[in-house]
């Protein structure tokens, strides 16, 4: 349901042509794509003005009824979610012209967790723990609609332009309390429903599933967009679902050690991808809270090492000075807008020009030469002689007089008394 376009030969059937209305309702204006039992298209939905995604059965697969099934399983799944992070559902029927079965659900833009894995070898961490923080709260939503979605993986996981981030397609879900569902063999005789790289240890045993099997398969995505593959990898579904069965998966910080992995993560993701169900997190909302707040401390620590440029604005020299720079040795009165660091400083030296009361003002932001100083000091050592000598008392010196002037008073005193 993404905004790339199928580019597969269109399979014949009525729904196949553009232009052509599916339940007098959705015009359809072209093709998305295709998976194993469906076709979606991009289509209008006539008096609502918006655009919308219809998905029907491929052609060949029209007449199979296990293939129906789980195509009305899937409606029945994703309409009893409500959720930004799983797809929204709108509609779900049959074509009366033609029999053929259709879902209308929202169109989204953006590109699948599997093409933007195909892009980079792995994600950087704050992509990850924001992808898989949304997973975990779809996944939140599902399980407490009564949904297992059993076959979580990059492509059925939608990265919406904005942002958002979307579970998709629940044809192979299992719906906890439906009675419909007792009893229906929706596969074959040693047959396993999912993807093997993506399976958990006790659904390629065929034993009962929980929310702890989509968790796990939460794990390997992590480990995947982390790492840049995922943790099995056999090229043959038996040793693949073998391998998570009997074997441990090294440690995220094990796998990808040019990485700074957060510990806290590592231990997360050990923990999603431990074989014993009852020895996962509990629940998706837990995994979401956990995601959340590591991505919180990770955000902050990289803000941190951020650097802010700020422009300093300098003021003009006061209207006093300028006088002291009226005359001298200078050809050109300084400025500060056209101040140049690579320019060489001209030095005041004194002499013609009268002396003045401090140091430049406009030379303010730029150390003074030492020739300047000097020649500061002996200006002011000049204007002193020419003063003639005078007494110069501070306030220390005056307290300091009060106290032995006061001293020597109660002395003088004391003697007297003693001596009368």
């Amino acid at each position: 349901m993404g905004n790339q376009k199928g580019s597969g030969d269109e399979p014949q059937g009525p729904v196949s042509l553009s232009g052509r209305t599916v339940a007098g309702r959705y015009r359809i204006v072209g093709t998305v794509g295709q998976g194993g039992i469906g076709k979606v298209y991009e289509a209008e939905q006539i008096g609502l003005d918006r655009m919308v995604a219809v998905k029907c059965i491929r052609p060949e697969r029209r007449t199979d009824e296990v293939t129906t099934k789980r195509f009305l399983r899937e409606a029945r799944a994703a309409g009893r979610i409500t959720s930004p992070h799983v797809v929204t559902l709108f509609d779900c029927g049959t074509d009366l012209d033609t029999g053929e079965l259709y879902i209308a659900m929202e169109m989204l833009h953006g590109q699948s967790l599997l093409e933007r894995l195909a892009q980079t070898e792995n994600l950087p961490l704050v992509e990850v723990l924001r992808t898989a923080t949304q997973i975990a709260r779809g996944l939140r939503a599902a399980h407490e609609a009564g949904v297992l979605h059993r076959d979580l993986k990059p492509a059925n996981v939608f990265l919406c332009e904005d942002g958002t981030v979307k579970v998709l397609d629940f044809g192979i879900a299992k719906i906890l309390d439906d009675e419909r569902e007792r009893g229906e063999a929706l596969t074959k005789v040693n047959r396993i429903l999912g993807t093997p790289v993506y399976m958990s240890p006790e659904a390629a045993t065929r034993q009962p599933l929980g929310p702890t099997t989509d968790l796990y398969a939460l794990g390997l995505l992590i480990y995947e967009m982390v790492v840049g593959a995922p943790p099995f990898k056999t090229g043959d579904a038996w040793k693949t679902l073998e391998a998570h069965v009997k074997t441990t998966p090294p440690r995220l910080s094990q796998a990808a050690p040019w990485l700074p992995i957060p510990e806290a993560l590592d231990a997360l993701v050990a923990q999603l991808l431990r074989k014993k169900p009852q020895e996962r997190p509990r629940d998706a909302g837990e995994v979401a809270t956990r995601l959340d707040r590591l991505a919180t401390t990770l955000a902050l620590a990289e803000s941190s090492s951020d650097r802010t440029m700020v422009e300093l604005m300098i003021p003009d020299a006061p209207a006093d000075t300028e006088s002291a720079w009226s005359t001298g040795d200078l050809e050109a009165k300084p400025s500060l807008a056209d101040d140049d660091p690579n320019e060489k400083t001209e030095v005041w030296q004194g002499g013609q020009a009268p002396a003045p009361v401090g140091p430049p003002a406009h030379q303010v932001g730029r150390p003074f030469p030492r020739e300047e100083l000097e020649a500061y000091q002996r200006q002011l050592d000049a204007q002193r002689r020419t003063e003639g000598p005078g007494i110069y008392v501070t306030r220390r010196q005056m307290v300091l007089a009060a106290v032995v002037f006061g001293l020597l008073t109660f002395l003088v005193i004391v003697v007297l008394r003693l001596t009368l």
